[in-house]
């Protein structure tokens, strides 16, 4: 993290969501072409990413070799995506509020979506760009700034920044700093679930009844382990970081919604 390929990256997010911030209140699209632009934009990013990560690997099978199951390979091989790369995560799942947004007809539901989507869309990208989870993938700049996977990361997560921003200020979303509450309790829905999900995703090992500890741990909306790598060897220290998350989305939360206010004191 903070490499100079990731600092390259993080200047080039920010240049683009500027950019894209001016063209969007320079040419002032409806939502709805916006958002569909977007949705087109993040299933071709998606693709480059699943195109990117997949794996051709070997199908196992169990054996018994001296009393001992062993797993052997059969000879036959097959794609394989990792747990981490489904998208659960709260930016890939605005493909998901993006679609909502284009089919749901009930103007109060969709208030609603767009208040989560405007929150969620800022802080996550914002965050993903800043602590970037592939940066540690790349060992030199040059394949950094080359990888396809980190164009595509980064590209994303500048485009639904921008639409975030503009779904804040223009006036068909007609968002009010009060509707941060609706952002804080779909956020909650969808944190709370994170926490079945991430066990769910990972792969337990047991001795008989005992659970002796996991050999891959998934970490959607990081609510088990902390962005910056700090081990938590208790079960008090993970509360604590818990805590400090929680206070932190209270804290972030209330600042990308305070420019509303001064949107509402300007009209």
């Amino acid at each position: 993290m903070f490499s100079t390929g990731h600092l390259i990256w993080i200047a080039i997010s920010i240049i683009l969501i500027v950019i894209g911030v001016i063209c969007c209140f320079r040419f002032k699209p409806s939502l709805y072409r916006l958002i569909s632009l977007c949705l087109l934009l993040g299933l071709i990013s998606e693709a480059i990413k699943v195109l990117s990560v997949i794996e051709i690997v070997p199908v196992m099978d169990l054996a018994v070799k001296d009393g001992v199951l062993v797993y052997e390979p059969t000879g036959a091989y097959t794609p394989y995506l990792e747990a981490e790369h489904l998208p659960f995560e709260l930016c890939s799942l605005q493909l998901l509020f993006m679609f909502l947004a284009l089919i749901i007809k009930d103007e109060t539901k969709k208030h609603r979506l767009y208040s989560l989507m405007y929150g969620t869309s800022i802080i996550g990208g914002l965050m993903a760009v800043f602590l970037s989870s592939i940066a540690p993938e790349f060992s030199d700049t040059r394949s950094f700034l080359l990888a396809p996977r980190a164009w595509q990361f980064f590209l994303y997560h500048a485009m639904i920044i921008v639409e975030g921003i503009y779904i804040g200020y223009c006036e068909e979303a007609d968002l009010h700093f009060r509707d941060l509450k609706w952002m804080v309790a779909l956020t909650i829905c969808l944190d709370s679930m994170s926490f079945y999900l991430n066990s769910i995703m990972s792969v337990p090992y047991y001795s008989g009844k005992q659970l002796m500890g996991v050999a891959y741990a998934i970490n959607y909306f990081s609510s088990y382990n902390n962005p910056l790598g700090i081990v938590f060897y208790e079960k008090w220290q993970w509360l604590l970081y818990l805590l400090v998350r929680i206070g932190l989305a209270l804290l972030l939360i209330p600042v990308v919604y305070s420019p509303l206010l001064l949107k509402k004191k300007k009209a």
